[in-house]
């Protein structure tokens, strides 16, 4: 299936000579007409390496504005494994003189109970209302005594009787006032209300209260506990037996619309109706403080992809429960040990230098110089050297964020944690990068270096990135990461991580044991990466030479556009990173599949110019016969034409060439359009 130029302009907000440009780049024939017509295999090319290409061409990530509808769906939809998103936020978190030491699975037991609630709310007094409350906080009086105070003489007067009475039983109602005609006093909450010149009006309704089993703090509870990703237990609970004043106290920070006194609102009665249990399913992740080894806790939630304060506070506070935490990820995994072995000397000089960083920071912080404290936040990620394996996720996801230059990623196996690193090896692909994947060739008969599925995975990259590449070295134990910049500010990691066959997940490290390792780059690691470089380039190389020929020798009879195509672009964008590396088995080889290439290039193309040739005479043979239109005749002198020009250097065959052109312009055409219009006027 074939796809004109401007469809795929259009699809990704790019320009016609850019999308041009790259193709030609990449050793596909393109004009800048909107019209032409791209194959399948020069569209897959597009999709997958345009926006770097973009990317490179201005120096940047290409806007998400001007990414295909497609790629925007993707990006939205990519997942970062949760294992990364815990470690990420609590890398946030932790101090300098902090490492992290695993995570795991933390259940949060509370309490949700549910009341029906009498409460009173306050409502404007009306003239009596006043009258009344004000004279009663003064003495108790009788009904003949209020009303006496304000003119009415209810003994002798029905009427002023009646308002007066009335008066009275609706303060009653609402508790304002107790007693009877004899004698009228005001409640203690009438007394309140009576000050602030208001009165209330009962309502009822039911509410909820949330209680966390770990933590009596319940100032923030139901807002912490009602965002969590939480599970229902089973099972009825007996009735929470508090005492109104208990409940009022709780509602005041969780339901002020049914008790908070500083508004008014005063929960009179309340009435259990029922309390569910619910465990909230959040991560707890355990930090070691290395100055004086002390533990400390991080609560993570996934639902929310953050540290919870409050929680994190709760569990620090509590050494029975962090203790337990350790000891439950001692047992997970077999590779966490607390261990009584000697840093080494490195390490200690290493951390003492955190330290005092640390030590910087806390100044700082109490003279509140927050761009100080960046600053040396800095400096301390500069001189940071050694990471365990959490702390190295972390790291490695920084490079994927931060650059976009010549990754290398060198670990002996790949396995199924290869899986979870796809999504970051595609960014960093599309916006410019370049990553190249070396993996060990096995040891021993029958040994297993790479799985299928991840394998395939990776494969399935080589073949639709011209930025990614992968190759299996002579056997090899070493696990290194090395980026390469233009600035010459390479970095280069080193240690026991597999990359390609581990990921974090709960636990997986021993308490002081560091996994990783940046050094500078040297003369050594220069000299192991030409190395590299070298065989991957001899791969590459030989890999094109090889498809090159077996495109010639499986050659179709009729030589056709796309079969010139594919010779043309054989592995073309995929050499350009080892050209002048000063690889001289490479440039040797290269040189020669150049001129291969265009030795036979120029052998099909002439066998498809003379096939062309004798396809135009053969439709000559019947377009003679009979007349044709104006726009046929026309069409088939543009097409005849840019054959003929495309081949000009085939002197041999521009005689015969010319022939056929002779034929085509002297073709009979009629305007079919005047012949019609000529008709009606005969009408």
């Amino acid at each position: 299936m074939r796809t004109r130029l401007s469809k795929i302009s259009r699809e990704l907000k790019a320009h016609i000579s850019d999308i041009a440009e790259f193709l030609r780049e990449n050793g596909y024939d393109c004009s800048e007409d909107p019209t032409e017509e791209l194959s399948s295999e020069a569209v897959e090319t597009i999709k997958y390496n345009f926006p770097a290409y973009i990317s490179n061409k201005k120096g940047k990530e290409i806007p998400e504005k001007a990414k295909s509808k497609k790629e925007v769906s993707a990006d939205s939809s990519e997942q970062i494994p949760l294992e990364l998103k815990i470690i990420e936020a609590a890398s946030k978190e932790k101090k300098l003189i902090e490492r992290v030491i695993g995570f795991t699975e933390f259940e949060w037991n509370y309490v949700v109970a549910n009341y029906n609630g009498e409460c009173s709310q306050p409502v404007d007094f009306n003239l009596f209302d006043e009258v009344i409350c004000d004279l009663l906080l003064v003495e108790q009086m009788s009904a003949v005594q209020l009303g006496s105070i304000i003119g009415f003489d209810i003994n002798k007067d029905p009427a002023e009787k009646e308002i007066i009475l009335k008066a009275i039983s609706d303060l009653k109602k609402d508790k304002m006032i107790d007693g009877d005609e004899s004698v009228l006093w005001l409640t203690d909450i009438g007394k309140d209300y009576a000050k602030n010149g208001v009165k209330f009006s009962t309502f009822v309704r039911d509410f909820e209260l949330y209680f966390d089993i770990i933590n009596d703090n319940v100032v923030n509870t139901k807002e912490i506990f009602s965002k969590l990703k939480s599970e229902k237990v089973s099972g009825a609970l007996s009735p929470l037996t508090l005492e109104i004043d208990e409940i009022r106290k709780v509602a005041e920070l969780q339901a002020p619309e049914i008790h908070f006194p500083k508004k008014g609102f005063q929960l009179q009665k309340s009435a259990f109706i029922k309390a569910d249990g619910y465990k909230a399913k959040v991560w707890v992740v355990l930090l070691e403080n290395f100055k004086d080894t002390k533990l400390r806790a991080l609560v993570y939630d996934e639902k929310q992809n953050k540290i919870i304060e409050e929680l994190s506070n709760s569990i620090d506070n509590r050494e029975d429960i962090k203790a337990d935490l350790l000891t439950k990820l001692i047992s997970i995994d077999e590779d966490i040990e607390i261990t009584e072995e000697q840093k080494p000397q490195e390490q200690v000089d290493f951390e003492n230098q955190l330290i005092s960083k640390q030590e910087e920071i806390e100044v700082a912080l109490e003279k509140q110089e927050f761009e100080k404290i960046k600053e040396i936040s800095q400096e301390a990620n500069a001189i940071k050297r050694h990471f365990n394996s959490l702390e190295f996720e972390v790291e490695l996801k920084r490079l994927f964020d931060e650059t976009s230059d010549k990754l290398w990623i060198i670990s002996p196996w790949i396995r199924f944690a290869t899986l979870k690193r796809i999504n970051f090896f595609e960014k960093y692909l599309k916006k410019g990068g370049t990553i190249f994947i070396a993996y060990s060739e096995p040891e021993q008969p029958d040994q297993i270096m790479a799985l299928d599925e991840p394998l395939n995975k990776l494969l399935q990259l080589e073949k639709n990135y011209t930025n990614f590449y992968l190759h299996q070295l002579p056997p090899f134990h070493y696990k290194n990461v090395w980026l390469r910049t233009d600035k010459q500010q390479h970095m280069y990691y080193t240690g026991s991580y597999n990359i390609l066959s581990f990921f974090v997940s709960q636990g997986l490290q021993r308490v002081r044991q560091e996994k990783m390792t940046k050094l500078d780059w040297n003369n050594e690691v220069q000299n192991e990466y030409e190395e590299v470089v070298k065989m991957f380039g001899l791969k590459y190389i030989n890999k094109s030479i090889e498809d090159f020929n077996n495109l010639c020798q499986t050659a179709p009879k009729q030589i056709d556009r796309q079969f010139l195509q594919k010779l043309r672009t054989v592995d073309h964008a995929k050499l350009k990173p080892f050209l002048n590396s000063d690889i001289i088995q490479f440039d040797e080889a290269y040189e020669k599949l150049e001129e291969t290439k265009v030795e036979n290039l120029n052998l099909f193309r002439k066998q498809f110019f003379d096939q062309e040739i004798e396809r135009f005479k053969r439709q000559l043979i019947d377009l003679t016969t009979k007349p044709i239109s104006q726009d046929r005749k026309r069409s088939l002198q543009n097409e005849f034409e840019k054959i003929r020009d495309e081949n000009l250097d085939f002197m041999d065959l521009q005689m015969k060439a010319s022939k056929v052109k002779e034929s085509i312009d002297n073709l009979k055409a009629v305007n079919f359009n005047n012949q019609g219009n000529n008709k009606k006027k005969r009408r």
